[in-house]
């Protein structure tokens, strides 16, 4: 039984923990100024890699000079698909918000790449949830 309600008062101390710290934080302010920011992410593509990936699988097909012909096509696929996957663009915006007198920036992030997101004007009222989530009030 002792057991039992250790355990019982464990878990309740996990949940109400748990339930502390889910809870966001949301703070009242006016954006003061606000620009585009960008950065890159993702990997360079690899075309030696895609060329031997390529090669590998062509050379499961075809026998022979068809072979050989499998080899070269799956080697210039494999080339030509790895040299498109480049790094790509995420666009954001840089806000400078004054929040309870003093100022903070806020790195807000477009949600896919490759896409320019709109922005919040300066003057507008705003909430900021967690210190990187700008939302017009």
């Amino acid at each position: 039984m002792q057991n039992f309600l250790a355990l019982a008062f464990f878990i309740g101390l996990i949940a109400f923990h748990i339930d502390v710290v889910a809870q966001p934080r949301v703070e009242e302010g006016v954006v003061q100024n606000s620009e585009v920011i960008n950065t890159k992410i993702g990997k360079d593509g690899r075309p030696l890699l895609g060329a031997a990936v390529g090669v590998g699988i062509g050379s499961a097909f075809g026998s022979g000079s068809g072979k050989d012909a499998a080899k070269i096509a799956g080697g210039l696929l494999g080339a030509a698909r790895q040299a498109r996957k480049g790094k790509q663009v995420l666009y954001g915006w840089r806000y400078i918000i004054t929040i309870e007198e003093s100022m903070r920036v806020v790195d807000a992030w477009c949600i896919k790449p490759n896409v320019h997101c709109n922005g919040i004007k300066n003057g507008k009222q705003v909430y900021v949830v967690d210190k990187n989530y700008v939302e017009i009030k």
